[in-house]
This record gives C-alpha cells, sequence and structure tokens, in this order.
C-alpha cells in the first residue's frame, strides 16, 4: 500500500504549520506500544522531543510521520510490510478514536443517519484535525461511495486504516461488511481515492 520512499518524500514536505492533533500521535505510539518491542518505542517516543502530548492539541505531522516510519522500519526488520504496519497503526487509530468522546458522539450520529452520511462528514473532520490537504466525499451508488484525499501529507496507508478501522467498528460493521479500494493517484502517496462499498 505504500513504501518508504513514498513517506520520505512527504516528510521533506512538511513545513512548522502543517500540524495534527496530539490524538493522532497519542494513537501511533499506543499502536507501537502493542506490536513493537519496547526500545523501538523508546525510539517513537523520541520524536516528539520529550514532550507531553496533549489530546486536542496540535502539533507537527513531521513528527507523527517519523514515528510511522519508525513503525515501517521495525516490521520490515521483523519480516514484514513497511506499508502494512502504517495501514494497521491508522486501524488502531481509528479504533482509538471511536473509543474517545467525540468519536462515541459521531458514531451514535453515524449510526442513526446511514453510512453514508458518516462518511460525508470525513472531508469536515479532516479540515478540523489537519492544516493541510484536501478532503472530499462524494456517492457513488446507494451501496458505495469514494473519500478523494488530495496533498494530505500523512499519506495513504494510515488515512486507510484510520477510515476504514473507525467507520467499521463505529457502525458495527463485521469483517466483510466494509469493502474498500484505495487507489494512489501522485508519486508519493499523498493524493489517492479510497472507494467504499457495503
Amino acid at each position: 500500500m505504500e513504501r518508504r520512499p513514498q513517506l520520505l518524500s512527504r516528510l521533506s514536505r512538511c513545513r512548522p504549520e502543517h500540524l495534527v492533533p496530539g490524538m493522532f500521535l497519542e494513537a501511533a505510539l499506543a499502536s507501537v506500544a502493542a506490536r513493537a518491542p519496547p526500545e523501538v518505542l523508546e525510539r517513537a517516543r523520541r520524536i516528539s522531543e520529550g514532550e507531553r502530548l496533549v489530546e486536542n492539541y496540535r502539533y507537527p505531522v513531521a513528527w507523527m510521520l517519523g514515528i510511522l516510519d519508525i513503525i515501517g522500519q521495525d516490521a520490515e526488520a521483523r519480516g514484514g510490510s513497511y506499508g502494512e504496519a502504517i495501514y494497521q497503526t491508522g486501524r488502531d487509530a481509528g479504533l482509538a478514536y471511536v473509543r474517545s468522546t467525540v468519536g462515541r458522539m459521531r458514531a451514535m450520529v453515524g449510526s442513526a443517519s446511514g453510512l453514508h452520511r458518516s462518511l460525508e462528514g470525513i472531508p469536515s473532520a479532516a479540515s478540523v484535525a489537519v492544516t493541510f490537504g484536501e478532503h472530499s466525499y462524494r456517492r457513488l451508488s446507494p451501496n458505495s461511495g469514494e473519500l478523494i484525499f488530495k496533498q494530505d501529507l500523512i499519506g495513504v496507508g494510515w488515512n486507510v486504516g484510520m477510515v476504514v478501522g473507525s467507520t467499521s467498528t463505529a457502525l458495527a460493521l463485521g469483517p466483510e461488511g466494509l469493502k474498500f479500494e484505495a487507489t494512489v493517484t501522485d508519486e508519493d502517496a499523498s493524493s489517492f481515492v479510497l472507494r467504499l462499498s457495503w
């Protein structure tokens, strides 16, 4: 789904004004703690320069990409896939989001209004959460739609995991309840289309 050169290319484009909420960094670190040896977690924690993370504060997206890179490298060192590890970290973040206060509220609204309405809310949630990229949603049929991400510095792997994990969990969809396909539309995997069907 994603390769290290793509992530490093996005990392090179990060600027101080490109920010993400602390919740994203905390979720990535929690994923490291659950999936990697303690020394990998220690390396990942050093990325945030020893700063105590606060869920609703914003931090450089470069920190998040640094943590994701450590996760991907650790997976490869243990015979796994760089991109799959980043995707799984995004899924973990999606599950953590659904357990948060804001996530529980969105899940309640989403379960009452249907999957299209839930997915339509993702672009506005993204515009509040991060300070980069463009996000939109388009209905394709009664049971399918697509999210369009443009210049999202976090990239395809984590974002797809986040959307699939949070949506499946919030709406209590079974393992086969939500099918997805991601198509990358630029070289560094910052622009992509995520097609979903149910």
